[in-house]
């Protein structure tokens, strides 16, 4: 949404930019690869003119590779694309794209970049008390920007979210307080020789 904004900004007719996020209610319908072709050719414009295409979350609709290679190869087009890290591997989208993309990994902040964003100067005596709020909280751009009181929460969420959708779905593990006791035993024990017995040990404590 913010890539539109900033198309609309540089002088883009809005007609020659199609947004569809396939996680909100307008387009959440859209799972198959012939709906979304036929949805595309009812917003797709009838000139010569580029188009600019984002698609949030992709990995929602069956067959979305052949239709985006589709638009590729017949329109003078942009094609951004975003989706969740258990659907898209970079070495999958390589494959389903036949290497047609460049990839833009995206990161939580830097702490120069949460520095910038608080508004910090780098030789402001706020730094130390900014540094051990980044080290507690880390850089995600949603938990920085929130009010403290609601910090571990949004933390609590984004963990959940990564373990359930990026871990539990893909490997198919079926025991999900196992591994996100696994997980919190490794967090617990970084710089720390660990094994799997001792893994096991500890489960059945």
């Amino acid at each position: 949404m913010l890539y539109k904004e900033y198309l609309l900004q540089e002088g883009i007719h809005e007609n020659h930019i199609i947004y569809m996020n396939f996680e909100s209610f307008e387009y959440r319908t859209i799972t198959t690869e012939e709906k979304f072709r036929q949805k595309l050719d009812e917003l797709l414009p009838r000139d010569d003119k580029k188009v600019y295409l984002l698609f949030d979350e992709i990995q929602m609709v069956t067959g979305w590779q052949r239709i985006v290679n589709g638009i590729r190869v017949s329109f003078n087009s942009d094609i951004i694309i975003t989706g969740s890290n258990a659907n898209m591997l970079s070495g999958e989208i390589a494959t389903l794209l036949s290497g047609r993309y460049i990839e833009i990994p995206i990161y939580p902040f830097s702490f120069s970049e949460f520095l910038h964003v608080k508004g910090i100067e780098s030789d402001s005596r706020k730094v130390d008390n900014a540094y051990d709020e980044y080290e507690k909280y880390g850089g995600f751009p949603s938990v920085v920007i929130a009010e403290e009181s609601i910090k571990d929460t949004i933390l609590s969420g984004i963990f959940d979210t990564i373990v359930l959708n990026d871990v539990l779905l893909r490997a198919g593990v079926k025991d999900a307080t196992a591994l996100k006791f696994i997980i919190r035993f490794s967090a617990d024990n970084v710089g720390q020789l660990v094994n799997a017995s001792k893994i096991v040990n500890t489960l059945k404590m």
